[in-house]
């Protein structure tokens, strides 16, 4: 007697992070009560939004080295002109006769609202938790790594307000991708800075998040948590690229522009003082990626968008008005760094070499007190200012600054950006010298 076929059954998916425990999925709506007896957000049933790799091997992700390379958004190819949000009417021939093209600033409390300085001053911050009894030891230690020696770093005043701890830290503690993203920034950290490869394995951590970013939902779809997870995980790793001076820094930055538009904007990531945190940090990257993706991008972004850089010193100058003084110092060196790279980028060798510009921003840096905040965020208006650097005292200044700033960060990015000053200053295209950043594929910050 022939076999009876058994009918067909469709299979049904589950959530996206039930499938990665490898479980069944009771699949209720809106969030199935599997993940949220574990605590877990559940990203839903809806359709996935996937990255594509440019080279896949049977759904691996392929590998350089350490890191995953060769991904991209599977929405419309990011071309970096699309970076910029405007372009400027100043003709290059204009250019000369700016001393200084931003020269705008007039005091960083007197361009932030009061009633916006009131909102700061009262509002309700996430608590970073502190008993984190459901994480695991090693998790608990990178995240107190990351609090200690990666926040820091990331902005300008290490206070109770810094979001990149009291906003990330509790919201990797909920979310297992953000874990692994601050998890692969502070191994990626300790490797840097002496630790073994195969105690840490950052790459597998970094695999990781990639993989769990390949898996999230349509951003049109996704729930607000889950965006904000996608652009809390990406952030991250970008902060990663910086510590271990991985040229993948383009690949992540095309991510972050495709997938802010692929929300439409601000908007689409709702309202509340997370969006905001992330919404200044995106602005201050945005403009500091530009010039090292490609010079037309850096001088689109940079003329069209350098003001919004400064929400981060205007979040913090409205928190301590007390160092109003130092903020102005640091808006003041930014803007200087700006009318630097727009000048070489926009004029290239009609521009004679400007020896009293890098001779004004030396004498500014110079005139911040030793025990000064924010030093460290100056980390890219000296990288800037240093390539447009032609004599030898110049240079060694700026060779010494960045030494002693990646003395106390760690950040392996520095080292690799003196490589690429040196480089710069032994070539004899060095009036050109825009046009070689986006080559190293370095982000410096």
């Amino acid at each position: 007697m022939p076999r009876q076929k058994r009918p067909h059954v469709p299979k049904v998916k589950g959530c996206y992070e039930c499938s990665q425990r490898r479980i069944n999925c009771d699949r209720t709506e809106p969030q199935c009560t599997k993940c949220m007896s574990k605590g877990i957000i559940c990203s839903g049933f809806g359709i996935r939004y996937r990255f594509r790799e440019e080279v896949s091997t049977r759904g691996r992700i392929r590998r350089r080295g350490d890191v995953t390379d060769g991904f991209k958004f599977s929405v419309q190819s990011q071309d970096i002109q699309h970076v910029s949000c405007a372009t400027s009417s100043i003709a290059p021939a204009d250019l000369d006769s700016y001393p200084t093209l931003l020269d705008t600033h007039t005091g960083l409390t007197d361009q932030y609202p009061t009633d916006a300085l009131a909102a700061i001053q009262t509002t309700e911050f996430f608590p970073l938790m502190t008993g984190l009894d459901m994480v695991a030891p090693r998790s608990e230690y990178l995240l107190a790594y990351f609090s200690n020696h990666i926040a820091p770093q990331m902005v300008v005043m290490d206070d109770s307000y810094n979001g990149w701890r009291c906003f990330i830290l509790p919201f990797a503690y909920a979310d297992e991708m953000v874990m692994d993203a601050v998890s692969a920034v502070s191994a990626f950290h300790i490797c840097e800075k002496g630790g073994r490869q195969r105690d840490h394995r950052p790459d597998r951590l970094y695999a990781k998040v990639i993989a769990g970013l390949q898996g999230r939902s349509t951003f049109r779809e996704c729930d607000l948590q889950t965006r904000h997870s996608i652009f809390l995980a990406i952030i991250v790793l970008l902060v990663g690229v910086m510590v271990n001076g991985s040229s993948d820094f383009p690949i992540l930055f095309y991510m972050l522009q495709s997938a802010l538009e692929a929300v439409g904007g601000k908007n689409g990531l709702g309202d509340g003082e997370l969006t905001r945190f992330l919404m200044r940090q995106i602005r201050k990257m945005r403009v500091y990626a530009a010039p090292l993706l490609s010079q037309e991008a850096g001088v689109q972004t940079i003329l069209s968008s350098a003001q919004k850089s400064f929400d981060c010193l205007y979040f913090n100058s409205g928190l301590h008005p007390d160092h109003s003084s130092t903020f102005d110092l640091i808006v003041g060196l930014r803007q200087q760094a700006y009318d630097i790279y727009l000048q070489r980028a926009m004029l290239g060798r009609r521009s004679r070499r400007h020896v009293e510009r890098i001779e004004r921003f030396i004498d500014t840096l110079q005139s911040l007190p030793d025990d000064a905040p924010g030093q460290h965020t100056l980390v890219w208006p000296s990288f800037i200012a240093a390539s447009e650097s032609s004599i030898p005292e110049h240079q060694l200044f700026f060779k010494q600054f960045l030494e002693g700033q990646y003395h106390l960060n760690g950040f392996s990015n520095i080292l690799k950006a003196i490589e690429l000053l040196e480089r710069i200053w032994t070539n004899n295209n060095g009036d050109t010298w825009p046009a070689l950043l986006p080559e190293s594929r370095l982000f410096v910050m």
